[in-house]
C-alpha cells in the first residue's frame, strides 16, 4: 500500500489541531453557568467510563 503525498497528510493534521485549538479558546470564552445545584458532584467509572454523578445527600 502506498501514499500518494505524506505533505498532504500533514496539512490535514495541522489543518484539525488548529480547528481544535481554536475551538477549545471559543470554550474558554464561554462563560460557566451558576448551576442551582448545591450538592457537589462525584466521579465514578461504569463499563470503563469515567462519569461524573451528582454525590447523594446522606439520609438523616
Amino acid at each position: 500500500m502506498s501514499f500518494a503525498s505524506c505533505s498532504s497528510c500533514v496539512v490535514i493534521l495541522n489543518q484539525q489541531q488548529e480547528e481544535n485549538v481554536s475551538h477549545q479558546k471559543q470554550c474558554q470564552d464561554i462563560p460557566v453557568q451558576d448551576t442551582k445545584n448545591t450538592g457537589e458532584n462525584c466521579t465514578v467509572v461504569e463499563n470503563g467510563r469515567v462519569v461524573v454523578k451528582p454525590s447523594q445527600a446522606p439520609k438523616e
